[in-house]
């Protein structure tokens, strides 16, 4: 039977089958496997380099990031501050014109009111002059009798002042 004549040749199999894993044992430990540890070793040595870049980077940005936060916290103080002096110049600029307005318009209004008391006076003088003739032509209509102007202007005078104008 074919079957049972493999049985004669299985020492000389297993005799090759151990022969063949400990050669290919031998080489990937001598060949393979110190390559595989020089990879892996530089890859570790990469990744560790790496994250020391990236730890150094994380640093100089959190500086740069404070000395950023810095600058703009003193733009911020001096635009404050230049506001407020602005602000307070604009302030003393507009009080200053305002007095200077209200100086002015006071200067105008006792102007006015000079120009309106002479004007007032002088409208009271020819309102008495005014009435004196109507008082003379009145008298001289009515009773005949000619006043004479000097008179007639004291009599007005005289009613005016008691009158209070």
């Amino acid at each position: 039977m074919p079957q049972l004549e493999q049985l004669y040749t299985f020492p000389s199999q297993i005799f090759w089958l151990v022969v063949t894993f400990v050669g290919l044992f031998l080489f990937l430990r001598a060949v393979a496997l110190p390559k595989v540890t020089e990879v892996l070793d530089a890859r570790r040595r990469k990744i560790e380099g790496d994250l020391e870049k990236a730890s150094a980077l994380k640093a100089d940005a959190e500086k740069a990031l404070a000395q950023y936060q810095a600058a703009v916290a003193k733009g911020r103080e001096q635009a404050q501050a230049l506001l407020r002096k602005v602000g307070d110049e604009a302030q003393a600029k507009a009080t200053a014109a305002q007095d200077a307005l209200g100086q002015t318009l006071a200067q105008r209004i006792k102007s006015a009111e000079e120009r309106i008391d002479g004007a007032r006076k002088a409208a009271v003088a020819n309102v008495e002059r005014v009435s004196a003739e109507i008082a003379q032509a009145a008298a001289e209509r009515l009773i005949g009798l000619k006043v004479d102007a000097a008179a007639a202007a004291s009599a007005v005078g005289a009613v005016a002042r008691e009158r209070g104008v």
